[in-house]
């Protein structure tokens, strides 16, 4: 009985160190997968959300045209670690696209500036939207720490005239 006790903890301890690690794999593989959307000068990075369960990945948000959805898509069937793509991206052809059409300058520079922040910083999973320089945070995030970071990041942002913290953290 003993001997059964013991091995049905050793394998309990197994199962938990497999999650930990898959966490920290699917972390990455979405991290990668941001970065490389936001690299490309083809999508609109700020709008797509990536989320990654077990490598497969759920690209949702809305971009402006189906080249954009298909290109997102590639991107992210592309990305070591992926084992399958899920595109629940939305087509709406008058979104914002890359190019930043219908947002001022001003509000460009500071998501672009909060975006590369949240890329180098490793923060995932937070979508930032700005406005007349009222910056909105929207998304899920791991932990609380997460999402204060997200709010640090988007109030230091040059130009911040308020940020909204709507940020939910996953359970």
């Amino acid at each position: 009985m003993r001997i059964l006790l013991i091995a049905l903890a050793a394998l309990v301890l197994l199962a938990s160190l497999s999650c930990e690690r898959r966490s920290v794999a699917d972390s990455a593989i979405t991290t990668n997968v941001k970065s490389k959307l936001a690299a490309d000068t083809e999508t609109s990075a700020l709008k797509i959300n990536v989320e990654t369960n077990n490598g497969v990945v759920t690209l949702t948000g809305t971009v402006p045209t189906q080249a954009e959805k298909s290109q997102a898509e590639q991107i992210a069937n592309n990305t070591e670690g992926v084992t399958r793509v899920i595109n629940n991206i939305t087509v709406t052809p008058n979104t914002t696209g890359a190019s930043g059409a219908g947002i001022s300058a001003e509000d460009l520079m500071i998501l672009s500036k909060i975006r590369s922040r949240y890329v180098a910083e490793g923060i995932v999973g937070a979508n930032v939207e700005v406005k007349d320089g009222v910056v909105t945070l929207r998304g899920n995030v791991e932990d609380a720490q997460s999402k204060v970071r997200a709010e640090s990041i988007a109030r230091s942002a040059s130009g911040v005239k308020n940020v909204n913290n709507l940020i939910v953290v996953n359970p």
